[in-house]
C-alpha cells in the first residue's frame, strides 16, 4: 500500500455489549474497532471485540506490526477485545496506546486493570510485544509521522469520551462516537469535522428513541445520538460520506437496512456501517 492511500476498515460496528443472530449477519455483532491504513502507518480507534478478527488479519501479514491504538473512552464495548488482540502477544510488535486520564487513576491503570484476578485469567504482563501507553485529552494533536496527525476533542457521554481526526495531505476522516447531541448543532463540533472525507458518527438511537415518541421512555441522557442528527451535522459540515457507526445492541438487518434508506433520501453520501466494510479515500 503506498502513501497514496488511506484505507478505513470496519472490524465492529455495534455498541454496548456484543451480539449475534441470524437476522444480524449482514452488518454484524462486533463491538467498536476501526482501523485506519495509510501506506505503512496504523492506526486502531477503539478495541472492542471487533479488535480480535483485526488482530488475525494483522498476524496473516507476517510481519512486525507498529501501530497506534486510541481508545475513545473505556466504558467496556470500547476496550473488551484488548486481552484477546493477538499481536500483543509478539514481542517483535510495537504500540502506542492513546487515552484520557480518569480523574485519579491513570489511562494505564485503567487498561491494566481489566486483566486483573479475579477477572481475567490473562495478566498485563503476559503481553510481549512492546506497549506504551500516552495521556491525551481534547485538543491534542499527535503527529504520527509521514505528515499523519491526529486530532481530539471531547463529547457530551458519561464518564467523558474523546473524539478524533485524522488527517493526511488534502485527505481526512473523522470518528465520532458516544456523543449526546444538543438540541441545534454543536459549533465547535460542527467545525472539527468540517470537510471531512468521512464522517464516522454514533447513530445509536433514531428520533423516535432518542425522544420518546408513542409513549416510550426517552433516551436523553444515555450518551448517544442519532442517524437524524448525523444527516444533519453531515450537511452542514460539508462532510464527503456520513457513516452511520454504534449500531443499538437489538438493531437487526432489516431495521439497519430500512435506516439506511432512509438516511439517503436525506443525505445520498450516507452509509451504514458493516462489519469488513473497507472505504478508500
Amino acid at each position: 500500500m503506498s502513501y497514496n492511500d488511506f484505507e478505513v476498515t470496519f472490524w465492529g460496528v455495534r455498541g454496548s455489549s456484543p451480539t449475534f443472530g441470524p437476522d444480524m449477519r449482514e452488518f454484524g455483532g462486533n463491538t467498536s474497532c476501526v482501523q485506519i491504513q495509510i501506506g505503512n502507518r496504523l492506526l486502531i480507534f477503539d478495541a472492542g471485540t471487533g479488535i480480535q478478527t483485526l488482530g488475525r488479519n494483522l498476524l496473516n501479514r507476517k510481519k512486525d506490526i507498529k501501530g497506534h491504538i486510541f481508545i475513545t473512552h473505556t466504558h467496556w464495548d470500547h476496550i473488551q477485545g484488548l486481552p484477546f488482540f493477538r499481536p500483543f502477544f509478539h514481542k517483535k510488535n510495537t504500540f502506542q496506546i492513546y487515552g484520557q486520564r480518569k480523574s485519579n487513576l491513570s489511562f494505564s491503570s485503567v487498561i491494566k486493570d481489566i486483566m486483573k484476578y479475579p477477572y481475567s485469567p490473562i495478566r498485563w504482563d503476559n503481553m510481549e510485544a512492546d506497549l506504551n501507553f500516552k495521556e491525551i485529552d481534547s485538543e491534542d494533536i499527535i503527529d504520527i509521522g509521514d505528515g499523519i496527525t491526529t486530532k481530539s476533542i471531547k463529547t457530551d457521554h458519561p464518564d467523558d469520551c474523546l473524539a478524533y481526526r485524522v488527517d493526511y495531505k488534502n485527505k481526512s476522516c473523522c470518528y465520532i462516537t458516544d456523543l449526546e447531541h444538543s438540541k441545534e448543532i454543536d459549533e465547535e463540533l460542527k467545525r472539527f469535522v468540517k470537510g471531512t472525507d468521512i464522517l464516522i458518527y454514533d447513530s445509536n438511537f433514531t428520533d423516535d428513541e432518542y425522544y420518546g415518541a408513542f409513549d416510550k421512555p426517552n433516551k436523553k441522557g444515555w450518551g448517544h445520538s442519532t442517524w437524524q442528527k448525523g444527516v444533519r451535522l453531515a450537511k452542514e459540515a460539508s462532510v464527503g460520506k456520513l457513516v452511520l457507526f454504534h449500531h443499538k445492541l437489538e438493531r437487526t438487518d432489516d431495521e439497519l437496512l430500512s435506516i439506511e434508506s432512509k438516511a439517503k433520501n436525506n443525505y445520498k453520501k450516507t452509509v451504514v456501517a458493516r462489519e469488513g466494510m473497507k472505504i478508500h479515500i
